[in-house]
């Protein structure tokens, strides 16, 4: 069975919806569920240009999805975007992650006849959520939205899911009423980002001082070759946030990340603007990246280069990021029938700070799916130190917090392709509360001050949109 209907047509922003409405209507009529029920049958429609996130953040539904890919280079823009509304089929749960489960799960859905279709979502960082306010993203959460608004390659692309198990009258009669509520209105008004009445560190700073101290032996010597200990800094405001607006004013001050939104109600979102690509693979290749070491960027060329220079020649940061270079080259070994990476690390700037960056290309071998990808890669040296096991279990005992889907693999995953970012630079949005996280990575020569002032640099961005005039 053919599942994807597709024309080049391009539609006005008028006319869009009276032309979909008319192809669901004929749907009971046409298509049968019969044989292939988890299949989902999708719509493209070229359209008329219009702003991604404008569009999201004028649908009022409690359900949306935005990602978009970095941008690289002199790019001026990301080559793919998205925005989601709405749940057209969804995979969760609340236990361990099984990932060979959960991805030959979304392959029995995804065919090659059919490849825009994808399913956006991420996972917990390790192990079920014990916070509450995690509970409605689950230990896993894969979404097929029911309508996209996407660019890809320059095309404007509106597009309509439906599980084949739904096409019956009733069911496409609540679809009808769900595109009936789409706004296509070219503009709208962002809400000006609210102003901070309060805010939290946990741990605050003696806590850190506390937390760094026990992960050192008696003698003063670190237990660990590296471990990444993370803050969550919650900041109150008088109004609720509006997650939408959030991703877009975030967006504009960090033009060189990977940028993402999972909304699962009107009050709840996770978000954040990520420099670091877990992995991304096209067919059997595969791209993967280790980002660590870090410092701020300067207030004037002269101070930036300075500090450059200083992160360039640091045995700290060179330390920390051998560890993570080493940890994702014995991955793609075992992975891959030849990998490269670059010869040395580079340095990519941002507007809030600048890190070193060594890159990966690699083939992978025969019948090296994205769950074993994904549970040899993640999590890297970069978000939990090494050796891995050691590390995971005392961040679990000294973080007074639950990582979430803090510094865990999100992004999307289609017929024969995949990309997952590290959620680093993010936040947990609850009404009137958002969560910061940012983790600093000690080794040999860090010092509780210094980690402390390195998260600060890692959050500026956020606080930055808030302190907005």
């Amino acid at each position: 069975m053919i599942t994807l209907f597709r024309t080049d047509q391009i539609y006005a922003l008028d006319q869009i919806k009276d032309v979909l409405a008319s192809h669901i209507r004929q749907l009971p009529d046409k298509v049968s569920p019969i044989g292939v029920p988890l299949k989902i049958l999708r719509y493209e429609f070229a359209c008329a240009p219009i702003d991604i996130l404008t569009w999201l953040h004028n649908q009022r539904v409690a359900r949306k999805i935005y990602w978009s890919d970095r941008r690289d280079g002199p790019r001026p823009v990301p080559t793919f975007e998205i925005g989601g509304i709405g749940v057209a089929d969804v995979l969760e749960g609340n236990g361990p992650v099984d990932h060979a489960e959960v991805f030959a799960h979304m392959e029995d859905r995804l065919a090659a006849d059919n490849p825009g279709l994808r399913y956006y979502g991420g996972m917990n960082f390790n192990g079920p959520a014990t916070d509450a306010n995690w509970q409605s993203f689950g230990s896993y959460r894969f979404v097929v939205p029911r309508f996209e608004l996407l660019k890809n390659g320059g095309r404007m692309i509106l597009a309509f899911n439906i599980a084949l198990k739904d096409i019956e009258q009733q069911a496409v009669d609540a679809v009808l009423k769900e595109l009936d509520a789409v706004d296509f209105s070219p503009t709208t008004t962002y809400r000006r980002p609210p102003k901070v009445s309060a805010r939290h560190d946990y741990p605050d700073r003696q806590g850190w001082e506390a937390a760094f101290a026990k992960a050192k032996n008696s003698d003063g010597k670190f237990r660990y070759e590296k471990i990444v200990l993370a803050r969550r800094s919650v900041f109150d405001f008088d109004v609720h946030i509006d997650p939408a607006a959030l991703i877009k004013h975030l967006k504009d001050k960090t033009p060189q990340c990977f940028h993402f939104c999972f909304q699962t109600d009107t009050s709840t979102a996770f978000l954040g603007a990520s420099p670091e690509r877990l992995y991304k693979r096209t067919g059997n290749k595969i791209e993967t990246e280790a980002v660590a070491g870090t410092s701020p960027r300067g207030a004037s060329r002269e101070e930036d280069a300075a500090l450059e220079r200083e992160l360039l020649s640091c045995s700290k940061n060179a330390l920390e990021h051998r560890y993570v270079v080493d940890a994702i080259r014995e991955a793609l070994g075992e992975l891959c029938a030849d990998a490269r990476a670059d010869a040395k690390a580079r340095l990519v700037k941002l507007e809030g700070g600048q890190h070193l960056v060594t890159r990966f290309q690699g083939t992978l071998r025969d019948k090296v799916s994205d769950d074993r990808i994904i549970t040899r890669l993640h999590p890297t040296p970069a978000v939990a130190g090494c050796p891995q096991k050691e590390v995971l279990r005392a961040i679990g005992e000294i973080e007074p917090f639950d990582r979430g889907w803090y510094a865990a693999p999100v992004g999307y995953v289609g017929y024969d392709h995949s990309e997952f970012a590290v959620a680093i630079r993010s936040a947990l949005v609850n009404h009137d509360k958002l969560s910061l996280y940012a983790g600093a990575g000690i080794v040999e020569g860090s010092t509780a001050e210094g980690e402390w002032r390195e998260i600060e640099t890692k959050i500026g961005n956020f606080i930055d949109v808030f302190n907005k005039k």
